[in-house]
Order: structure tokens, then sequence, then C-alpha cells
């Protein structure tokens, strides 16, 4: 607030003003003139007052809105056109792990963590450009390299100067963050194996026909059941036909490229998808076969499982494959899938702890 005049100031520049102005002429009784300067010097007071009790509330008002601001449950930042930090509140300045002292002209952009510099600077150049408010959603990092998520709500303002500022609401949304990851999780993974289910496997085989539409690949789908599997269940307890699962899951992935997707299809049974195998189909299937092979084999390994008293318990469990080579939009989905279950249970049809093409398993059966 800026600092008022006292009386000794304020005569002194009210005699020299009056020094400035020509003599009164009246003839009015000095009686009357004093009368009206002394209502006047009362009215005055008053105003004076009045004035005192304004500055006083208003005072009070800033003093509040200091509260509220600094206060907040969000950081409130407030960015220079160049992208420097003008104001921030107490809130703002602890999310970001630093006095806010400290922060006063910094450059924002150091702490957003780094693959997010891009989507950051986009949006505060599409923020300057543009008078409508904006929000975006990224990854902040603080002082000392603990990372949150935040979501930025940007407005342009215009400052006393006229130049153009951004005014920022900062939220710590790595909660809500957690919980859709923790959603989508439930949504689209197995809760035992933490592979795939069955609805992001069904999405996975549409990505990987529409990319061998684009590149004139061919994929490969594998259906894998546990040949020795139930046994386990009815003598030691679903606890441990649960510990199997989870190795032969874990097992799977080995197995496997990065491009690659392995999905537990239900109870003892998985679903394997090669993606970008060979232009040409005998080498696609011939690849196919080696990583079938692969699979069985170490599927047949023996498992070395801890029961809940502590002990040790030996099992071995193999397996049988079925497999089908498919090429852009050929076949359908539901198509894909039932070569590939054919073909596995003439692979167990076959003796089990084998492997089995769908066109073999179709001349078998014919």
């Amino acid at each position: 607030m800026t600092d008022q005049p006292d009386a000794a100031q304020l005569r002194r520049v009210a005699e020299a003003r009056l020094a400035r102005l020509p003599p009164i002429q009246s003839n009015r009784p000095v009686d009357e003139l004093l009368h009206e300067l002394q209502v006047h010097q009362i009215e005055l007071e008053m105003q004076n007052e009045n004035l005192r009790q304004s500055q006083f509330e208003l005072e009070q008002s800033r003093d509040r809105y200091m509260d509220f601001y600094d206060c907040a449950p969000v950081g409130y930042l407030t960015l220079s056109d160049a992208g420097t930090i003008l104001e921030v509140n107490l809130t703002g300045a602890a999310l970001l792990g630093v006095e806010r002292s400290r922060l006063l002209y910094q450059r924002l952009t150091p702490f957003v963590v780094t693959e997010f510099h891009d989507r950051w600077l986009r949006h505060f150049m599409s923020v300057l450009a543009s008078h409508e408010p904006a929000s975006c959603e990224l990854e902040l990092r603080r002082e000392d390299e603990s990372r949150f998520f935040a979501r930025l709500d940007c407005l342009r303002s215009i400052r006393p100067d006229r130049t153009a500022c951004v005014r920022i609401v900062v939220t710590d949304i790595t909660e809500r963050i957690k919980y859709e990851k923790e959603i989508r999780k439930l949504a689209f993974y197995d809760a035992l194996t933490q592979l795939p289910n069955r609805r992001l496997l069904n999405d996975r085989l549409e990505q990987a026909m529409a990319a061998s539409k684009r590149s004139g690949r061919y994929c490969a789908m594998m259906f894998v059941d546990m040949d020795n599997f139930k046994p386990i269940n009815d003598l030691h307890g679903h606890s441990m036909g649960d510990l199997l699962l989870a190795e032969a899951a874990r097992r799977l992935g080995r197995c496997l490229r990065e491009m690659d997707t392995v999905a537990r299809f239900g109870g003892d049974e998985f679903v394997i998808l090669l993606s970008e195998l060979h232009t040409g189909k005998p080498e696609s299937t011939a690849q196919a076969e080696v990583v079938a092979e692969k699979i069985r084999t170490a599927l047949a390994e023996a498992y070395q499982l801890k029961t809940p008293s502590g002990e040790t318990l030996e099992h071995r469990c193999t397996c049988s494959i079925g497999v089908v080579l498919f090429i852009n939009h050929e076949s359908s989905s539901q198509e894909i899938f039932r070569r590939a279950d054919h073909a596995m249970y003439q692979a167990k049809e076959s003796g089990r702890d084998r492997v089995c093409l769908f066109e073999t398993a179709i001349q078998e059966s014919v």
C-alpha cells in the first residue's frame, strides 16, 4: 500500500497552493467566514476518517486475498511471454519443491520432465496466441528430482505495462493418474499373471492385422494349452496351480520379442501373437515353428513350486500348441481364433506335448 502524506506535509502543500491563488475579495462578516471554515474543517475531518477506514478495509481485503492466494490447495503461477515465473503462491512453490523467492524469474521449462518438453512448449505458445482458457496434463520434476503429474489450466492475460502473460493453475493429479492406471490394469490385464486379458488381446489382434496390411508381412497366432495342469489343482490346491500358471506366464514372456503379445485366454490356456514375420508364407511358417518349439521346450521344464509350508514341490507340465498364420484381413478375428483353437485340439489328440499347424490339423482331420 502506498504511504499517505502526514498532516504537516499536507499543510505545506496547501499553503503553497494558496500562495499562488489571487486574494479573495469578500464583504461577508468575519464571524460568518469563520463559521463556514469550521464547518469545512469538520467535513474534511470526516472525509479523512472515511479515507482511513477505507484504507484499513482495503488492507484487510488485501491480506485476506494474500492468505487465500498463498494457502490455496492449488498452485498459482504467472509466466511472462518468455516463460519466466513472475508470481507464484506458496502452494505452487511447495509443489515444485523450491522456495518462492528462488523461483522468481526462473523459467518453468526446467521443471517439466524432458519427454513432456515439446507438449508444454506447444501448449504455452498456443495459449499466448489465444484468448481462450486451455489446459494440458504433463509430468513435472521437483528440485529433489521427484516427479508428479500435474494439470495446468492456463489463460492469457495483459499486464499493466501492456505485455502479455499467462496465468496458470497447477493441480497435482498424481493420485488420479494412479487410479486410472489401476482401473486400466483391472480392465485389460489378468490379475494372476499380469498378462493381457481377452479384451486387450482382441485389440492387439486388430492392430496386428492392420500392421500386416501395411507391411505385407505375415503374423501368427498360437493357442497354448497346459497338458498336465488339472492334477496339481486336485492334489495340491488351486494356490499351487496359480503359482504354476504365473511361472508359465514368465517363461512365455522370455520366449518372445518385445513386439509380440502373450495373453491369458482363461484357465490354463494362453494365446500368443507373433507380429511382423516374413512376407513369404513358408518363411513365416518356419519362424513361427521355431518360436512354438522354443515355448514347448520352456514349458516342459520341471516347475519348482514353494508350498505354503515352505517345502518345494516339483511338477512337470507339458503343453499342446496350435499355430495359424494370417495376413491382412483375409480372415476375420473370430476365424483366426477358431483355426488356432482347432490346431491346438489336434495337437492334443495327436499325443500332446507337440506343435500343430492349422494346415496340418486340417489334413489330419480329413
